[in-house]
């Protein structure tokens, strides 16, 4: 039987997701700091560099929910490695643009990339993290992201100054391929699937990352009584409007 370890493996998984969040605000910070020789190299005016960051965010929104469902489906081993590997990739080609149009569309796909960061990591915390230990996890992801785009101004600007921005760029999706291919070797969709976690810490995870039941029985809300609902929702909106 596998003893308890010293650091248990969920914690290495925490670390994962940390370093996606701090991954994923440098690379989504870089285009910033690089707005300058980008626009100069281009030749790109101040409106057109504002299409470019917006199609990243266009990019994001169309794609979170999409991506959500794949991490359900797929799980997030799969899905995370996927599409960091994707991003990442359209990360380097960032540094390969040669007018505004491959540049709008690198961008996009860019985001659309990304979107499935977080929806992929909450997946994984969900299936990894006891209940009580999801806010601190929550906290330390979010921290990551932060501290990304905290480092991403100095760090990128040195890059940029010495070895150029297309190059910078090519590096981030170098280091992104390099996290995708690491998440697909040591993760696991489930505890249970995972070869070297100890059975103490799997029972552990089993026991609580879901409420327990305290024999209490809910009743169903069936569609008629939900709809029985809103009509009286939208009638006392109607009255106080008055």
């Amino acid at each position: 039987m596998k003893e308890q370890g010293y650091f248990p493996k969920r914690y290495f998984m925490v670390l994962g997701t940390f370093l996606l969040a701090l991954l994923l605000y440098v690379d989504r910070v870089c285009i910033s700091v690089a707005k300058e020789p980008i626009s100069a190299a281009l030749d790109l005016s101040d409106k057109q560099m504002g299409w470019v960051l917006a199609a990243f965010s266009l990019g994001y929104a169309l794609f979170q929910t999409p991506a959500g469902m794949l991490s359900d489906s797929l799980g997030p081993r799969k899905v995370l490695s996927a599409i960091v590997a994707i991003w990442s990739v359209f990360t380097a080609l960032t540094g390969a643009a040669f007018n505004f149009i491959s540049l709008l569309v690198v961008r996009f796909l860019f985001g659309a990339g990304e979107a499935g960061a977080f929806p992929g990591m909450s997946r994984a915390i969900y299936t990894w993290i006891p209940l009580q230990e999801r806010g601190l996890v929550t906290g330390i992801n979010f921290s990551g992201s932060r501290l990304g785009a905290a480092f991403a101004l100095p760090v990128v600007a040195w890059m940029i100054d010495d070895f150029g921005w297309r190059s910078s760029f090519m590096i981030l999706g170098v280091v992104g391929v390099a996290w995708a291919v690491a998440w697909f070797l040591f993760f696991r969709d489930m505890p249970e699937e995972h070869p070297n976690i100890s059975n103490v810490e799997k029972e552990f995870i089993l026991a609580t990352r879901q409420p327990q039941d305290t024999g209490v029985k809910t009743k169903k809300n069936k569609c008629r009584r939900l709809v029985e609902v809103k009509k009286h929702l939208v009638g006392y909106g109607a009255i106080l409007l008055q």
